[in-house]
């Protein structure tokens, strides 16, 4: 029996750049591999329709697009509310990555696929998978590094010293700037008791950003209601992504704003970093718009050290830190758990502390001055995201559970 894989394509645009490079290492394999265009979900339907008997076939996903009740690709019953989906009449099994915290995507994860399988990138994400979903299958496959268009499965060679020493960047930093009062807004539109709620738990974060997002939320949520249930506790949790995103676009624009006002010039590639308050914004270098994956990855085959602000994964890892390996930046990053579990601090991660932000731009200076070593350190960080962390990698682990 042929193998077909089905992959979503013009959603969002990380994702699809994910899934492009899983498929180049699958088509490698002599999987089929079909794409799904969300654009044109009907026409999709229609093609698997006619491809799909006689085929083994599976769908690879991320954040349940396919699995959300997408016009094509559901049924409705007489209240107009999907009930029935091309992958449960098809008989394609469901792989689905969630690559943000599971309170982002309450709904799907309540009426699941039949046989859907999820994954997690942070282990403590799994954890509340199993706790608050235990029907639904969960393992945890961390993020990979990003590659360069066609270089998927055989990415570039090193650069040698003499080479790296005359990338144009000194520090490199891929994202956009999102303002807090725009979170804000959202927040203070809430009734007083909530919002007030909402903005004690942030306060907690920002005091102790050690803490994961959900033992924080649980702790005060109990306290609240010292007798909620783990389905009131599931049910607060999807009401509380504004204070994820406050949370981590906090410590984004704190981590940048130390860098320039301590002297460190930061080229940063993503959109409205020139709304940033900073006292010295000429070392803020900005290209002024959202640039896509394969401008990331470009950004940083430029740069000699790849700054990373974790989206509060504190058991996992973000794929920009994976990407700076790859293209030979050295990694600078707050810790997870994951994280010091794979690599030590210089060896070839450098790691900061959220609580002591005012060290980072020494730091980051002496690592300038030591162009020898940090060559070192980005070489050996190529060489290790090529035998472990590209997204082939990551179609490894998928292929066992097929």
């Amino acid at each position: 029996m042929s193998r077909l894989i089905i992959f979503c394509k013009n959603g969002v645009e990380t994702l699809s750049y994910f899934s492009a490079q899983m498929a180049q290492a699958f088509a490698s394999r002599d999987y089929e591999i079909f794409w799904l265009d969300l654009n044109m979900t009907g026409l999709g339907a229609w093609k698997l329709r006619q491809m799909v008997p006689g085929k083994e076939a599976v769908l690879v996903t991320f954040n349940c697009i396919g699995l959300s009740g997408e016009e094509g690709l559901w049924e409705l019953d007489d209240a107009g509310m999907a009930c029935s989906s091309i992958w449960e009449q098809l008989g394609i099994r469901c792989l689905n990555i969630l690559a943000d915290h599971p309170m982002y995507y309450y709904k799907p994860l309540r009426h699941p696929v039949p046989g859907m399988r999820v994954y997690c990138i942070d282990r403590d994400h799994a954890a509340y998978m199993k706790r608050f979903y235990p029907q639904i299958p969960c393992g945890f496959l961390p993020l990979a590094g990003n590659c360069l268009p066609g270089e998927a499965l055989v990415p570039g060679q090193a650069e040698s010293l003499e080479q790296w020493i005359k990338r144009p960047y000194p520090v490199v930093f891929t994202a956009n700037y999102v303002p807090l009062a725009n979170i804000e807004k959202q927040l203070r539109s809430l009734e007083p008791e909530y919002r007030d709620f909402y903005f004690e738990i942030i306060h907690a974060l920002v005091r102790h950003p050690g803490q994961d997002l959900f033992s924080c939320i649980e702790t005060y949520l109990r306290r609240e209601m010292p007798d909620i249930t783990d389905e009131g506790i599931c049910s607060a949790m999807s009401t509380m992504p504004a204070v994820d995103l406050w949370v981590r676009t906090h410590f984004r624009e704190k981590t940048v704003r130390a860098l320039a006002e301590g002297g460190i010039t930061v080229h940063v590639f993503g959109k409205d970093w020139e709304q940033m308050p900073c006292s010295h914004p000429q070392h803020i270098i900005s290209c002024g718009r959202m640039i896509d994956s394969a401008g990331c990855a470009r950004a940083m085959a430029q740069g000699k050290i790849a700054l990373n602000t974790m989206p509060w994964f504190k058991d996992g890892a973000h794929d920009r830190i994976f990407t700076a390996m790859l293209q030979q930046a050295v990694p600078l990053t707050d810790a997870s758990t994951y994280l010091q579990e794979n690599f030590r601090d210089m060896d070839p991660v450098v790691y900061y502390d959220l609580e002591k932000l005012e060290e980072l731009p020494q730091k980051a200076g002496q690592l300038l001055q030591e162009p020898e070593q940090m060559h070192a350190l980005a070489s050996r960080g190529k060489s290790l995201a090529q035998q472990h962390h590209l997204w082939a990698c990551r179609a490894d682990m998928l292929e066992a559970d097929f």
